[in-house]
C-alpha cells in the first residue's frame, strides 16, 4: 500500500457525485492524520460555495473543519501566497476542487514537490455526465484516489451520476456551475440519469 511518509509529496483526491459524503471523508482524513499522524494540516475551500459557512469545511453529516475561502480563479500571485502559507504544514485539503479554474493543477503539484500530502476533494462529472472542471487531470496525478458513491434518488441502487432538477425534472440547458443541493439536484444510477441530449426523448 502507497502511504505519506512526510519524506515525499503525495495526493490524494476524493471524487463521486453530490451527496457521497466527499466533504465529509476530507474532514475524516485531515483529523485523523492530525490526531494520529501527528500532522498539521490547513485546508482551503472556493469562496463561490458558502452554503454552510464563509470559514468552514461542512459536511452533510455535520462534522466540519476551519478552511480559507479563496477565489475560483486561481493566479500565480496567489498560488505564490497560499505555497508560502502551508510551509508550516503537512497536510493541505482542497473542497469542492471542481470549481476551481486550471491553475489548481499548478498549484497541487507545487505543493507536492515541496513534500505536502494534498487531499483534494470533488465532483467527478458535471450534469451534463462529462468531467467536471480539471478533475480528471487532477486524477491523472494522484497518488490515492477514493472513488465514492451514493445512492440513486430513483432506485436506491448505487449512484455516480448528478442530476441537476429543474421543476421536478432532469434539466436540458443550463450553466455548468450552479450552487445548489437537494431542490436542485438528484444523485441517480446510469440506469435512471438522464444526459440534456437525452431529456424529452
Amino acid at each position: 500500500m502507497v502511504y505519506y511518509d512526510g519524506q515525499s509529496g503525495f495526493i490524494t483526491v476524493i471524487v463521486g457525485p453530490m451527496f457521497s459524503e466527499k466533504s465529509g471523508k476530507l474532514i475524516e482524513r485531515c483529523v485523523k492524520e492530525e490526531l494520529y499522524g501527528k500532522k498539521r494540516y490547513i485546508a482551503y475551500k472556493p469562496d463561490m460555495d458558502n452554503r454552510y459557512a464563509n470559514d468552514r469545511i461542512v459536511s452533510r453529516v455535520g462534522t466540519s473543519v476551519p478552511a480559507k475561502s479563496i477565489p475560483v480563479e486561481l493566479d500565480d500571485k496567489l498560488i505564490s501566497e497560499i505555497i508560502e502559507e502551508t510551509t508550516p504544514y503537512d497536510i493541505v485539503a482542497f473542497d469542492e476542487a471542481q470549481f476551481f479554474n486550471n491553475k489548481i493543477i499548478k498549484l497541487v503539484k507545487e505543493l507536492a514537490y515541496n513534500k505536502k500530502h494534498v487531499i483534494i476533494d470533488g465532483l467527478n462529472l458535471d450534469y451534463r455526465g462529462k468531467e467536471f472542471g480539471y478533475m480528471g487531470g487532477l486524477l491523472s496525478m494522484a497518488d490515492e484516489i477514493e472513488k465514492l458513491t451514493a445512492y440513486c434518488s430513483v432506485c436506491g441502487r448505487p449512484a455516480n451520476f448528478t442530476q441537476r432538477m429543474v421543476n421536478k425534472s432532469p434539466a436540458k440547458l443550463g450553466e455548468t456551475v450552479l450552487i445548489g443541493d437537494n431542490e436542485d439536484y438528484e444523485v441517480r444510477c446510469r440506469n435512471c440519469f438522464v444526459p440534456p441530449d437525452k431529456v424529452d426523448k
